[in-house]
């Protein structure tokens, strides 16, 4: 009996030496797998902000080419000449930058959070009431107002959704969608001497789409040229 009693206070011994080494391996591994995990879903959000600016930059691309058309029963929304969903022509201006350098210089230095003043220089895809209600109230952008076609350009924009889907909305909390359009019907020419910027007149080209999520426009944003 002595010795049976004896072999299990060893047994316990054991058992609860492997459970204090066991926990502490497990905490050890939760406190530096922790940030890993954590980095992961940031990436994750980082990816998916991207694609949904990608997808944005498509669907504005498909806006472009069909009003591009002359219109046909197939393609009631042709006008004969291309334009970015919000514009009123191909030559008019969204936001409030004429020139791609000035928005260049902008993402490059300081517009990296929701609530800069900058975002009053940009308007909403999809409008403001697809936005986190609990951040509308720090957002400087505007929704997009027109007096053509249905009224504004986020009905435009909302044309290249299915029926089942909703605006696209950013995965970040205060993320939201934004964009701005440097009108076409000019070329910006840079001084080789001077390095100063002006406007050319140039028939041919077409509008500059900048799209950006306001969480962190400097980090997420997407530039396309249409010509």
């Amino acid at each position: 009996m002595k010795k049976f009693l004896n072999k299990i206070k060893s047994n316990k011994g054991n058992s609860l030496a492997e459970f204090a080494v066991t926990a502490a391996m497990m905490a050890t591994l939760a406190t530096t797998a922790a940030p890993r995990f954590s980095g992961v879903g940031e990436v994750g959000k980082q990816n998916q902000t991207m694609a949904n600016l990608e997808k944005l930059g498509k669907m504005a691309n498909q806006y472009y080419m069909d009003t591009s058309s002359p219109p046909t029963p197939n393609n009631p929304s042709g006008e004969g000449q291309g334009r970015i969903p919000g514009q009123e022509r191909y030559d008019t201006q969204i936001g409030g930058y004429d020139r791609l350098t000035d928005v260049e210089a902008i993402l490059n230095e300081q517009f990296n959070k929701w609530d800069d003043g900058e975002g009053g220089q940009w308007k909403s895809v999809f409008g403001l009431a697809s936005a986190n209600p609990s951040y509308v109230g720090e957002y400087q952008f505007t929704d997009e107002d027109t007096d053509w076609g249905q009224g504004s350009g986020t009905y435009e924009w909302s044309l290249g959704l299915s029926a089942a889907e909703g605006p696209i909305k950013s995965p970040y909390q205060q993320g939201h969608y934004i964009y701005i359009v440097i009108p076409g019907g000019q070329q910006e020419y840079i001084n080789p001497n001077t390095g100063e910027s002006q406007l050319v007149e140039c028939n041919e080209c077409g509008p500059i789409l900048v799209l950006a999520d306001a969480y962190n426009p400097s980090k997420f944003y997407t530039v396309k040229s249409f010509n």
